[in-house]
């Protein structure tokens, strides 16, 4: 991938950053088809509200950027959260697509692409 530059005024990560763009490439419309929220204090407290990307179209996605630790750490406690997330938001009639970093950083445009679709690359 092309080095991205994140604006100053980026709230948020550099990889949801990378995520953003490679969804308004793929013609989705911020505020209109999604809605980015950035984490607040790191780990997720309220996990139905501190997802990064929720969607109107296509309706009931949502997406998670797993930073590098999340992403490579196999502890009993990320996993626990991600399976939490997963089920609390599928409550909400939501599906969750992880976006692993370093996938997201080595080729955004394909993995947003399946994610769209509902279909995760996930190093699990």
């Amino acid at each position: 991938m092309d080095s991205v530059e994140v604006p100053a005024t980026w709230r948020g990560s550099d990889a949801a950053y990378v995520a953003y763009a490679a969804l308004v490439r793929a013609g989705r419309e911020p505020g209109e088809d999604f809605d980015y929220q950035p984490r607040t204090q790191g780990r997720r407290m309220d996990l139905a509200t501190e997802v990064d990307f929720t969607f109107r179209d296509p309706p009931g996605l949502a997406l998670q950027v797993r930073e590098p630790y999340d992403s490579h750490y196999s502890g009993i406690q990320t996993r626990g959260t991600d399976v939490m997330a997963r089920a609390q938001l599928a409550g909400q009639g939501m599906t969750l697509v992880m976006l692993d970093n370093d996938r997201l950083l080595q080729d955004p445009d394909w993995l947003i692409a399946e994610a769209l679709q509902y279909r995760e690359h996930s190093w699990e």
